[in-house]
């Protein structure tokens, strides 16, 4: 068998900074608003993980069904719990950002070489918010994303590469899809649900993120996800599958992400079912 041959290239030579930082009180009581509230964002229910981890938000939201009131008092929980764990909130920023550092430079140029596109210019930092939220959201417009401030350092590192790879990964797709409408890049999209598979898939079978991060496997699919297969094989296996291809260098990036296009679509009946 031919195998595909990466011709000379410079990706990885324009790597961003990973900067640590808290994010406003403002946004913090908005995301807990936004995952408790509806309780249904991208059809999965998130209240109960933010309640676990913040009981006595549940107990003072108990019954309020006011829209208004259930913000303000989402806003006023974070801003006690902010100024109460001050210290601790900018201890956790400076400690992840250390520990972030160690490797996650060779990890974002081994993304760009991996993934066969550079980081665009304009990108100097991603922005890693240290949140009080335990739901960590990505920005793909403005490259960045929460990570929990709770996170032992393997999970704070495996959150930020599994968020770093949605930015680099649709820059890529816009690349081999150019007509692709970027609201389809959140959910409930199927080219998100892709991305949110195909993540995992690629962190687990990645020996550079799995020496940083120092796991066997890093990530899975939502919970919700996870009962789901095809030919017997668990979703972020199937297509890590393909993923192992690319790896072993039988095909390009953009053929295992067209090919897990096309896998996806084949059996988007099951996957979306």
């Amino acid at each position: 068998m031919d195998f595909w041959v990466l011709p000379e290239y410079t990706f990885g030579m324009n790597i961003p900074k990973v900067k640590f930082q808290l994010p406003t009180t403002k946004s913090e009581a908005e995301m807990l608003f936004a995952f408790c509230y509806d309780n249904k964002l991208v059809g999965l229910n998130w209240s109960g993980i933010v309640y676990k981890n913040h009981p006595k938000l549940k107990e003072i939201l108990d019954g309020v069904t006011d829209k208004k009131e259930f913000y303000n008092m989402c806003y006023e929980y974070a801003d006690a719990f902010i100024k109460e764990n001050q210290n601790l909130l900018q201890e956790t920023v400076i400690n992840f950002e250390k520990s972030w550092n160690e490797e996650g430079g060779k990890v974002l140029i081994s993304l760009s070489k991996d993934f066969e596109i550079d980081y665009p210019s304009g990108i100097t930092e991603i922005i890693a918010n240290v949140s009080i939220n335990p739901i960590c959201p990505r920005y793909l417009d403005s490259w960045s994303f929460n990570v929990f401030y709770k996170f032992p350092f393997d999970l704070m590192k495996g959150t930020c590469i599994h968020e770093i790879i949605h930015f680099i990964y649709f820059q890529k797709w816009l690349e081999i899809f150019p007509g692709s409408d970027k609201k389809t890049f959140d959910a409930p999209y199927s080219e998100w649900k892709l991305s949110e598979i195909l993540a995992p898939s690629i962190m687990n079978n990645n020996k550079i993120i799995q020496d940083f991060v120092k796991s066997d496997r890093l990530s899975d699919v939502y919970p919700d996800w996870q009962s789901i297969k095809i030919n017997n094989r668990k979703l972020v296996d199937y297509f890590g599958d393909i993923y192992a291809e690319h790896e072993k260098g039988k095909i390009s990036f953009t053929d295992f992400l067209k090919k897990s296009w096309d896998e996806y679509n084949k059996y988007k009946s099951i996957i979306e079912a």
